[in-house]
């Protein structure tokens, strides 16, 4: 083992880049270009207003040798929760659907307003705010015809900002619907801010945990690495992956704040092992790929995994 974490292989589930609404550091082809030369394996768009399944396939012709992925995020951009949104997202090769956002009603009511964060805006706000229950304490129809769409496509469901008492709900249902893959969106980010026993909970319930360098960045510090690697500790890191949830102007670009998330990670002792299986083997499960190192052209391990 070295001791200097590889980004060989490696791929990043959450990051931003423009065009968005936003300020961003990067666009697609920027972002791509620097993960490529990093050794990423893959990337996948997240963007707050649009579904990015049609960038992610420009962005492969433009950026070859890394894989691209799209998703959507169930905001009022996208009409919430809208099936037809969510159907199109995915016959266009989207491997990701985050539940809501900027528009979700926890993230309006952490941060005192939907549609933007603590420091910068562009989108319209939406009003109170998108929950995925009604008032009876069940998912809305349309949520549940987004969950059979999930599952029916084999991708990812994304809990994103929704309220800890929503994700619970949520995930219990997704499993029980047949959706095999959910990731718990930057867990300890103000929104949701979850605690270490309802983690624990929608772990036990089949989620993986999606830890994010923006959670710990300078910017924001809402949790220290050394509370993440508690958490890692606690649930096991065959049930994390590590993101980079940047491409904000104040943050890395988003390979380098993996990597960086990563080395600190293995600096407070977590196995360097452990942080390929949370940045190379977990996220390739997630997106369908094979094992890094099985496939013609896939380049092999760093040393050491």
């Amino acid at each position: 083992m070295s001791g200097m974490i590889s980004m060989n292989g490696a791929i990043d589930l959450h990051l931003h880049s423009f065009p968005s609404l936003f300020p961003r550091l990067g666009d697609d082809v920027d972002i791509a270009m620097h993960a490529r030369s990093l050794g990423l394996r893959g990337l996948m768009i997240k963007c707050h207003h649009e579904s990015t399944s049609s960038r992610a396939y420009l962005l492969r012709k433009l950026v070859p040798d890394i894989e691209i992925c799209g998703g959507i995020v169930l905001n009022t951009y996208v009409g919430g929760f809208n099936p037809a949104a969510v159907e199109a997202c995915l016959k266009l090769e989207g491997k990701g659907v985050w539940m809501p956002s900027v528009d979700a009603w926890h993230h309006g009511v952490v941060y005192g307003r939907t549609g933007s964060f603590e420091l910068h805006g562009g989108g319209r706000s939406a009003g109170e705010g998108l929950k995925v229950l009604d008032e009876s304490g069940r998912l809305w129809p349309e949520v549940y015809e987004i969950l059979d769409l999930i599952a029916q496509y084999d991708v990812i469901l994304g809990t994103s900002h929704l309220s800890p008492p929503e994700i619970l709900v949520l995930v219990r249902e997704a499993r029980n619907r047949g959706v095999r893959k959910v990731t718990i969106t930057h867990p300890f980010f103000k929104a949701p801010n979850l605690d270490l026993e309802t983690l624990q909970a929608l772990v036990k319930l089949g989620a993986v945990a999606e830890f994010g360098y923006c959670t710990v960045s300078p910017h924001w510090a809402y949790a220290t690495v050394r509370q993440i690697k508690q958490a890692i500790d606690l649930i096991g890191p065959a049930n994390a992956v590590l993101t980079s949830g940047t491409g904000q102007r104040y943050n890395p670009l988003p390979a380098e704040a993996l990597r960086i998330f990563a080395q600190e990670l293995c600096e407070v002792g977590i196995r360097e092992d452990d942080i390929y299986t949370m940045i190379v083997r977990n996220p390739a499960d997630l997106l369908g790929l094979p094992a890094y190192g099985s496939a013609s052209g896939i380049r092999p391990f760093p040393t050491g995994v």
